[in-house]
C-alpha cells in the first residue's frame, strides 16, 4: 500500500495519571458517531471520512482487561488515494484515512485501541475500544523454490521452502519450526509443516486442470505459498511452465433430440494425446462448455454429461476450454426438433411517429403430425415489471411436417416503454418453442405546454404573432424539457368551414419556444403541429386558439 507519510512518533511506557472520561461536553464532539478504525499487524488507521481531522488526534493503546495506556501515537500520515474518481471525479473525497508508521512496542500481545481528540470547545473526547491490535510474531515464507517443468504424464514437481517469524518490536527474524504453510493453485489448496529449522521439502502433484496465469506471456500456471492463516503479503508466488498437448472431444451422438426450447442430453469423451501419439483422457475437472449456453467439467476417464439446448436445427458448438495442458478442441452437435412450435428470432419492432406499432415475427413448426392452425399471442412487458400482457391473438397456419411463417401485427396503440414478444402457448399435442423479447421499444413523447395567438380581438390588416413552447419528455427519468430546432407547422381553420390550411413554419429556439407573425384577415381557429421525426418523437399538436378578426 503505497502512502504519503507525514510523520509518526510512537511514546512507550505507562502515562502517569487517568484520562478524562467523557462528559456532558461530549455533546459538542465533532465526530458523535466516532471514527472507523483498523489494524494490521505493524500499524493502526483511522478515518473519519473526512480530511479535515479533529484536533489533537492521538490513538490510546491499553493491553487488554487494563485500563492504563501504554502508548500513545500522535502524528500520521495520510493514505494516497487508490482510485480517485470514486464516487465520481466531482464527489470524490480523496483518501480521508490516516495511518501509523510500523509500530515498535515493548511486549507483543493483544490491545485495546482508543481514539481521543478534542472537542469543539477543547475538551477531551474518548472513544474506547475502536479496535483490537494484534501484536505477534510475523509469520513469512523467505525462499520459495519449484524444481520440475511438469506436464500431463509427470505432473508431480518439488517444492522446497524456508519460513521465518520476525518480530514486529526489533525485526529479528528466527527459522518458523513447526509451522503451518499452505500451498495454492486456481485448482488445489494443501497444507505444508516445516522442520525445526523452518525449512520443508514435499513433493507436490498438479491436478492438471489448474488455470493459465495471465500475467506471463508463457505457458504458466501460478504457485502461492503462503503462512496458514496469515496475510498473504507474507507468502511467496512463483510460476511454473508446464507441457502442453493436443485434445479431442468424441461425442457418443451427433445429434440431440427434443422439443423445441428444451435441453437435450448430450454425452462424450474428452481426450489427449500423450507423447507417443496415444490417446488418454483429460483429468478429471477439464473445463468444457456448450459454447457461449453454460459450462461443465469431465469426470472419470473424461467422460461427460451435458444438456443442450434445442435451438430449431441450430447446430450447437461443444467446447473444451483450453488450459495450460490441453488446447481447445471443438465437436458440433446438431438439433433435431421433435414436434413443436416456436420463434427463434427477435421480433421487428417498429413505431411510427403516430403512435402505432407493428410487429413481426417469424414462427418455426417442426414435426407436425397434419395441417393444422395455432394460436400465436402477441405480448407486452412494460418497462421496471415482469409481467408479460396479451394483446393480440393471431391465428397462424401450419401444415404437416416442418414449415416458417412470418407473423404479423400491425397498427396496434403504443403502450409505453416496453418489450414485445411473440408466443405460442403450446397444446397437448404440440410443446410450446422459445419466445425471445424484441429490444426495448420507445419514442419520446412531445407536448405543447403553451399557445396563443396574440392580440385577441384583432384588427383586419394588423399583425397576429402565434407564439408557443415544444417539450419532450425523457422517457428513462420522466422528465419534460425544451424541445430545441423542431419544426413547427402552424395551421389556420376559417370560421364556418372544416378545412385546415397551412399558414406558415417556425423553428423551436433553445428554450423550446416559437414565433411567427401573420397578417390578420378572416375569423377562425389557429393551431400548432409538430409532425414528428424518423425515429425518435411522436407526433403533438397544440390546443386551438379563435381568433376574432374585426
Amino acid at each position: 500500500m503505497r502512502r504519503r507519510t507525514l510523520s509518526a512518533l510512537c511514546t512507550l511506557g505507562a502515562l502517569g495519571g487517568v484520562l478524562a472520561a467523557p462528559t456532558a461536553a461530549q455533546a459538542a464532539d465533532p465526530h458523535p458517531a466516532g471514527p472507523s478504525v483498523r489494524t494490521d499487524e505493524t500499524r493502526i488507521y483511522v478515518d473519519f471520512g473526512t480530511r479535515t481531522l479533529p484536533k489533537d488526534l492521538k490513538v490510546l493503546l491499553r493491553k487488554t482487561g487494563t485500563d492504563t495506556p501504554v502508548a500513545t501515537i500522535d502524528e500520521f500520515g495520510f493514505l494516497e488515494d487508490m482510485d480517485p474518481c470514486m464516487p465520481s471525479c466531482q464527489d470524490d473525497p480523496g483518501e480521508t484515512a490516516v495511518e501509523t508508521t510500523p509500530l515498535r512496542l515493548a511486549d507483543l500481545g493483544r490491545y485495546a485501541v482508543d481514539v481521543e481528540y478534542d472537542g469543539t470547545e477543547g475538551e477531551t473526547i474518548l472513544h474506547k475500544d475502536e479496535a483490537i491490535f494484534d501484536y505477534h510474531l510475523i509469520p513469512q515464507v523467505k525462499t520459495f523454490e519449484v524444481r520440475g517443468k511438469p506436464d500431463l504424464e509427470h505432473r508431480t514437481v518439488t517444492v522446497k521452502a524456508d519460513a521465518t517469524l520476525r518480530d514486529p518490536r526489533d525485526g529479528a527474524e528466527t527459522p518458523m519450526a513447526n509451522g503451518r504453510l499452505v500451498l495454492e493453485t486456481t485448482a488445489t489448496k494443501t497444507g505444508l509443516t516445516t522442520d525445526a529449522a523452518g525449512h520443508v521439502e514435499t513433493p507436490f502433484t498438479f491436478t492438471g486442470t489448474e488455470k493459465h496465469d495471465t500475467t506471463t506471456r508463457q505457458n504458466d500456471v501460478r504457485m502461492v505459498l503462503r503462512p496458514a492463516g496469515a496475510n498473504a503479503a507474507h507468502g511467496l508466488t512463483r510460476q511454473v511452465e508446464v507441457g502442453y498437448t493436443t485434445t479431442d472431444i468424441t461425442l457418443d451422438s451427433p445429434t440431440v433430440r427434443g422439443a423445441d426450447g428444451t435441453d437435450a442430453p448430450l454425452t462424450g469423451r474428452a481426450t489427449y494425446r500423450d507423447s507417443n501419439g496415444v490417446s488418454k483422457p483429460v483429468p478429471v475437472g477439464t473445463p468444457m462448455s456448450v459454447y457461449t449456453v453454460r459450462t461443465f467439467k469431465t469426470g472419470e476417464d473424461g467422460r461427460f454429461t451435458t444438456q443442450v439446448p434445442v435451438d430449431g436445427t441450430r447446430r450447437q458448438t461443444i467446447a473444451l476450454l483450453g488450459t495450460p495442458w490441453l488446447s481447445n478442441s471443438y465437436a458440433y452437435v446438431s438439433s433435431d426438433p421433435t414436434t413443436s412450435a416456436g420463434f427463434h428470432r427477435l421480433p421487428t419492432v417498429t413505431v411510427s411517429r403516430y403512435k402505432k406499432v407493428s410487429v413481426a415475427g417469424v414462427f418455426d413448426r417442426y414435426d407436425l403430425p397434419a395441417y393444422t392452425t395455432l394460436k400465436v399471442n402477441l405480448q407486452f412487458k412494460a418497462k421496471g415489471t415482469t409481467t408479460w400482457v396479451t394483446k393480440k391473438t393471431i391465428d397462424s397456419p401450419a401444415i404437416a411436417g416442418d414449415s416458417s411463417r412470418t407473423v404479423t401485427a400491425a397498427d396496434l396503440p403504443y403502450q409505453g416503454v416496453g418489450v414485445w414478444r411473440f408466443q405460442f402457448p403450446g397444446t397437448k399435442q404440440i410443446p410450446a418453442g422459445p419466445a425471445p423479447e424484441s429490444y426495448t421499444v420507445y419514442r419520446q413523447m412531445t407536448a405543447f405546454p403553451e399557445f396563443n395567438a396574440n392580440p385577441e380581438p384583432v384588427k383586419a390588416g394588423a399583425p397576429l404573432t402565434i407564439t408557443g413552447k415544444l417539450n419532450t419528455k425523457n422517457e428513462d427519468n420522466g422528465q419534460w424539457s425544451a424541445f430545441a430546432g423542431a419544426r413547427i407547422d402552424i395551421y389556420f381553420r376559417a370560421k364556418g368551414t372544416t378545412t385546415w390550411r397551412g399558414a406558415g413554419v417556425a423553428v423551436t429556439g433553445n428554450d423550446g419556444k416559437f414565433t411567427k407573425t401573420f397578417t390578420a384577415a378572416k375569423d377562425g381557429d389557429w393551431q400548432a403541429k409538430y409532425e414528428g421525426d424518423e425515429w425518435s418523437h411522436f407526433y403533438s399538436y397544440s390546443r386551438l386558439d379563435f381568433v376574432d378578426v374585426q
